[in-house]
C-alpha cells in the first residue's frame, strides 16, 4: 500500500517517468520511507496493469534508453482517494520503536543508556534536517504537502525525543 499510495500520488502532480518518481522520492522521503527502488518499476507494472496509469509517452535523451513517461488515469486517482482514506480508516498506532521497547528491559543500564543516548543524537540530527526544511518550504511557498508532512515529523520527532529524556530518567531510577 505504501508504494502505490507514493507512486500515485506523485503522479498526482503530474506526469513522470519512473526514474523521476524514483528522483522525487529520494528528495521528500529518504529518510521517512522504506521503500526499495527496485521496487518502483514492479509498482508502476502492476498500476498499469489495473489500469490506475497508463504510459503516456516516451522520451529519450541523447543515447540513452528510451523511458516511459507515466500519467495517471481517473481509476488511479479513485484508487489513490481509497488507500488515504485506509489509512485515515486504520486504527492502529505504530511507531518504529513499538517492538523495541517490549524488550528494553533485557538490556543492560549501560547498554540503555548508549540506545537512548544514540537515539536522541539521531533524532536531534534529524529535527534539524526538519526544521532547515520547513524554513525554506516556508520561504518559497511552495508545496503545502510537503509543509503538513514536515510539521507532521517536526512533532513527532519533539516528542520522541522527550520521551526519551522520561525513558532515561525512568530507567535510572529503577
Amino acid at each position: 500500500m505504501k508504494i502505490e499510495l507514493t507512486i500515485l500520488g506523485l503522479l498526482m502532480e503530474g506526469n513522470l517517468y519512473g526514474y523521476e518518481i524514483k528522483k522525487k522520492i529520494i528528495e521528500r522521503l529518504k529518510d521517512y520511507v522504506d521503500i526499495k527502488f527496485g521496487s518502483i518499476y514492479y509498482a508502476l507494472k502492476k498500476a498499469v496493469e489495473n489500469e490506475w496509469v497508463k504510459q503516456a509517452g516516451t522520451e529519450r535523451e541523447g543515447g540513452n534508453p528510451e523511458r516511459y513517461i507515466y500519467e495517471i488515469l481517473p481509476a488511479g486517482k479513485k484508487h489513490f482517494r481509497k488507500l488515504l482514506r485506509q489509512y485515515f480508516d486504520h486504527n492502529l498506532l505504530h511507531f518504529e520503536t513499538d517492538i523495541i521497547l517490549m524488550f528494553i528491559d533485557m538490556l543492560e543500564d549501560e547498554q540503555k543508556e548508549k540506545f537512548v543516548a544514540d537515539r536522541k543524537a539521531f533524532i536531534e540530527n534529524k529535527l534539524n534536517e526538519i526544521k532547515t526544511k520547513i524554513s525554506r518550504q516556508s520561504e518559497n511557498n511552495r508545496e503545502t504537502s510537503q509543509i503538513f508532512l514536515y510539521t507532521y515529523l517536526k512533532h513527532h520527532l519533539e516528542a520522541e525525543r522527550d520521551w526519551l529524556d522520561f525513558l532515561m530518567n525512568t530507567t535510572r531510577s529503577h
